[in-house]
């Protein structure tokens, strides 16, 4: 049976809205494909042998859970470097994205390294941009939803965008598009859980992680997660044109 290695980067400091949920999906569509799945949970301090795991997921979290984590990234970012270019696959979801960008600028126009793995800056916003937003993937035939609570949005993007945006906001307020997508880095502001609201998108990713194993792959569908779906998307009141 094969194997699927998972790290939960600060799970204790990066859930601020139950992401933890996304692993459980994650799990849960690998180990209908009858792939074994372990998950390691990891946080500030832990040592991580980055070239050990297939699957790295970074939830979002509040002021201080972001800085403490910024500070601990910088020390692994060679680490991080070397695991994004061999096509590692990541998944990283609300103010997280913040982290991998040029820098943060805070509201006092304070300047704060990032790790600099993208180009984009990130930059602390007045006014917060709540609510829940409707996307499309390109690669995919039903809608992303899911859920915005920030206060920073992302200026000078120069990566591939990861969504084009039907109902809600991008990478700033009105924007067509939102996320990062780069070889196998997924980087998102939309939370929800968003791969718990988003079972087509769960899917997706596992397709992905089979197929870089050189495994068959046959579409998994879940009738109760989809059943869920539907429900959700009713609930974002988007007529679809």
């Amino acid at each position: 049976m094969e194997t699927i290695k998972i790290a939960h980067l600060y799970y204790d400091l990066m859930n601020l809205y139950g992401e933890h949920g996304n692993i459980s999906a994650l799990t849960h569509h690998l180990e209908a494909h009858n792939i074994k799945t372990i998950v390691h949970y990891l946080s500030l301090e832990d040592e991580i042998d980055f070239s050990k795991y297939d699957f790295f997921y970074i939830g979002s979290g509040n002021r201080h859970a972001f800085e403490l984590v910024r500070e601990d990234l910088l020390k692994r970012k060679k680490e991080l470097i070397t695991a994004i270019n061999d096509k590692k696959f990541f998944l990283v979801t609300g103010n997280a994205i913040d982290l991998f960008g040029k820098s943060f600028i805070t509201l006092q126009e304070e300047e704060k390294e990032a790790l600099g793995l993208f180009n984009y800056e990130a930059f602390e916003n007045e006014t917060r941009i709540v609510g829940e937003q409707v996307y499309r993937m390109k690669k995919l035939d039903d809608e992303i939803i899911g859920f915005q609570n920030r206060s920073t949005v992302l200026k000078y993007v120069k990566e591939k965008h990861l969504f084009d945006v039907l109902q809600g906001n991008g990478y700033v307020v009105n924007s067509i598009v939102e996320g990062i997508k780069k070889k196998n880095f997924y980087g998102t502001y939309l939370i929800g859980p968003l791969l718990i609201r988003n079972p087509h998108f769960t899917e997706y990713l596992v397709e992905q992680l089979i197929k870089s194993k050189n495994l068959s792959y046959e579409y998994y569908k879940d009738e109760l997660e989809t059943k869920a779906y539907e429900e959700y998307k009713k609930n974002v009141l988007y007529e679809k044109k």
